[in-house]
């Protein structure tokens, strides 16, 4: 009932469950443990608005799931205790939510809650006033993430002071996740990662950020990037072969731009560019910008569809991107 926000009905679960607060929810004769009775009290007094009455229960569920090693429901019980905070708002709330906050994504996405990454990127982004409502992805969080910390890319950096960037997610991993089961799920994720480290590793890519099962990587070559995206898609497309129920549709999207002479306009712009450009891909799709085609096209090896032009959220006007084909290409072609 905390999740619907109906009062009446949170009231009588509140004082059913109150009794219970220091023991620990145990499922179908001990074969399923839910955790802290208190983190469900939290949440419940967090509908009623008896903040302090949350704080005190999120307190002692927070202790309690750490108690017993629940890694999946401390990070769970931290996102809900942030949200309290967002909304009781007194002093010094703000920088409690985001100290929780930071330690539920880092936990989230070592382990691969893809639906508590999100919802505590979301919170964050609402604590630092951004507004979230096209917030859903993995490459939205990656984007996010790089645009704030700003990380070194002079390694990735070409002679003519360029870097090319590939940003890509799962398309329907929520579904995913919920289809298969958080354990499948995560071995799932697992093995996304593996595929898509082998080849960055094997095309010279230099990973700046992961999160959850989006990915964003530099390259000091639009040529060499392009390859590692058609391989990426290869591989998973075999993947697909050997799993047609657990098939995993991967969207990528490049583009290129200048890191050295304008640093400011590179993560102001360019990233998000490219973020917004794989936002754009479907699964199973490569799309790149106009630079990165009239970079990559004159080898003639590799093959665009024709244009499209899209609106990218955050982006003034209108933009050309175009599919890379790479389903008909050879292995060596293919880089």
């Amino acid at each position: 009932m905390h999740l619907i926000g109906n009062r009446r009905h949170a009231d009588t679960l509140y004082r059913l469950i109150l009794p219970y607060a220091e023991h620990n929810v145990v499922v179908g004769g001990g074969w399923a443990c839910e955790g802290s009775a208190s983190a469900f009290l939290g949440r419940l007094a967090t509908v009623l608005e008896r903040f302090d009455d949350a704080e005190r229960h999120f307190e002692v569920g927070l202790r309690m799931n750490q108690a017993i090693e629940a890694v999946p429901l401390v990070a769970d019980t931290q996102v809900s205790y942030a949200r309290m905070l967002c909304e009781r708002d007194a002093p010094g709330d703000g920088d409690r939510a985001l100290d929780l906050l930071g330690e539920a994504l880092e936990t989230a996405q070592e382990i691969g809650m893809r639906n508590v990454v999100e919802r505590a990127f979301a919170l964050r982004l609402k604590l630092q006033g951004i507004d979230t409502a096209d917030i859903r992805t993995s490459i939205d969080a990656v984007a996010e993430a790089v645009e704030d910390e700003r990380p070194d890319l002079s390694g990735a950096t070409a002679p003519d002071g360029t870097v090319t960037m590939l940003f890509s997610d799962i398309e329907g991993s929520t579904e995913m996740t919920e289809r298969l089961g958080d354990r499948r799920w995560l071995e799932v994720l697992r093995e996304h990662n593996t595929i898509v480290r082998d080849e960055v590793g094997r095309h010279g890519g230099f990973e700046v950020k992961s999160q959850g099962d989006g990915f964003m990587v530099a390259f000091s070559s639009a040529r060499r990037a392009v390859e590692c995206a058609i391989a990426i898609q290869r591989a998973f497309a075999a993947y697909e072969d050997e799993h047609p129920v657990e098939a995993v549709r991967v969207r990528i999207g490049l583009h290129t731009g200048e890191a050295i002479r304008e640093r400011d306009d590179f993560f102001g712009r360019n990233v998000i560019l490219a973020a917004r450009i794989a936002a754009e891909a479907r699964g199973g799709e490569i799309l790149v910008s106009s630079l990165l085609k009239e970079l990559t096209e004159s080898s003639g090896d590799v093959q665009f569809g024709d244009a499209r032009e899209v609106s990218l959220k955050g982006l003034s006007g209108s933009h050309l991107v175009h599919a890379v084909e790479w389903s008909g290409l050879s292995a060596a072609a293919a880089g």
